[in-house]
């Protein structure tokens, strides 16, 4: 259910189609939290793979190695986990297990789990862990190239390393060497925040131009009513009967999700259980989102949390995000923010200047002394349960939250 996102499918398509035919497409999926990024990635994995038609109706039959980057990963690691993904992959299909019985010695390299490269050596220079990388593939896709399309390289969370892991290193040179080599049906995919291109860039300059960007932007309107019809006939059809919706709640759902589709989904889910009578109603829509475990709260553990716990130790920078969640997601002033505080002045500009390095707030191009919070869910969420500096849930009452929202509107 990728309402919204077509153009974005027949760019996907497109890359296996033309990485099929000898002219591998790299891409970038960029965006923020919750705006469907993994999501796509899966999408395009199955349809690699051949469990369901692309959007053209074509059927692809690619190996595929997809990897999650963590904060830690090294450039080492990354080589490493792409090599073990790629053994893993060969070992899952009935088509190359035998081969790898017989005789595939250039792959037992990669059996070992970050421990140890191989029995003899406890650390390999990155150098030769990329030669190795680049002959396992080029081995690979001639061994393989009777029984696949080629081999799609996906990496998930391609912005939590930091610059050094060099990423846009070896995204150039991994690819070039491809080229070189004439291992033309290979494809590479990164997807992250929107700091990825950034960090692509600060460790090879040039790196960002091998790859196509597909920013996601929020859903439309006219999308996120889509997505919630969508979500309901498949309930429907699941469950044998049918939920209708009100217009004033799906309003609710479609403005309280700013066009992000997982929280869509998940004001959508919390509205659909706390229906009583197949009939979502505003309530329903309220009480699902805010009430104690509800909608609101899960965002907060799954985007939030760490955003205001996690990548913050100062109790003066947390105060920075309440002061500015009063305003929503609209463009506050640094006098404003000082204002509300009364913070040394040192203080709040080491907060403001630790909180966009962090991509936690969002300064305003062009203006000094401007920023925003990311989304207004997640100033809903600091609002409603960082009122002191634990997450309990500070739940307000239906009159609160229809109150709430009418300022909101």
């Amino acid at each position: 259910m990728f309402a919204g996102r077509y153009e974005e499918l027949k760019k996907l398509d497109r890359v296996l189609y033309q990485t099929k035919n000898g002219n591998p497409h790299h891409f970038i999926i960029e965006g923020e939290r919750g705006i469907g990024k993994s999501s796509l990635l899966l999408y395009l994995d199955t349809v690699a793979s051949g469990a369901i038609t692309g959007l053209s109706g074509s059927v692809f039959n690619f190996l595929t190695v997809n990897i999650e980057l963590e904060p830690d990963t090294t450039y080492s690691g990354i080589i490493s986990n792409i090599g073990r993904k790629l053994r893993r992959e060969l070992a899952n299909h009935d088509r190359t297990r035998e081969l790898i019985k017989t005789g595939w010695d250039f792959l037992k390299k990669w059996e070992a789990f970050g421990v140890k490269y191989n029995p003899e050596e406890n650390t390999v220079p990155p150098q030769q862990l990329m030669d190795d990388l680049t002959l396992t593939f080029e081995e690979a896709m001639k061994r393989v190239s009777t029984n696949f399309d080629g081999i799609l390289i996906t990496i998930d969370e391609a912005d939590k390393p930091n610059a050094g892991a060099n990423l846009g290193e070896f995204s150039k040179l991994f690819t070039e060497r491809m080229m070189k080599s004439g291992c033309d049906h290979v494809a590479l995919g990164l997807s992250g925040l929107p700091q990825l291109t950034r960090k692509l860039r600060e460790s090879h300059e040039s790196s960002p131009r091998i790859f196509e960007n597909m920013p996601l932007p929020p859903l439309s309107s006219e999308d996120r009513y889509t997505a919630i019809d969508l979500g309901l006939a498949a309930a429907k059809e699941k469950n044998g009967v049918e939920t209708t919706i009100a217009t004033d709640a799906k309003n609710l759902v479609a403005t309280m999700s700013e066009g992000y589709p997982s929280f869509i989904q998940q004001f959508a889910y919390n509205a659909f259980e706390e229906d009583s009578d197949n009939e979502i109603q505003l309530l329903d829509v309220m009480n699902g989102a805010y009430k104690p475990n509800g909608g609101l709260h899960q965002l907060g553990v799954a985007y939030f949390h760490d955003l205001y716990f996690e990548k913050i130790s100062s109790n003066e920078y947390r105060q920075v995000l309440r002061a500015m969640a009063e305003h929503r997601d609209q463009w506050v002033t640094k006098a404003q923010i000082r204002k509300k505080l009364n913070l040394k002045e040192y203080t709040l500009a080491n907060a403001i200047a630790a909180l966009i390095t962090r991509n936690i707030i969002i300064p305003q191009v062009g203006k000094k002394g401007v920023y925003r919070l990311p989304t207004r869910s997640f100033a809903a969420w600091i609002t409603a349960f960082t009122n002191s500096d634990t997450p309990d849930s500070v739940s307000p009452t239906p009159a609160e939250i229809k109150t709430d929202n009418a300022r909101t509107e």
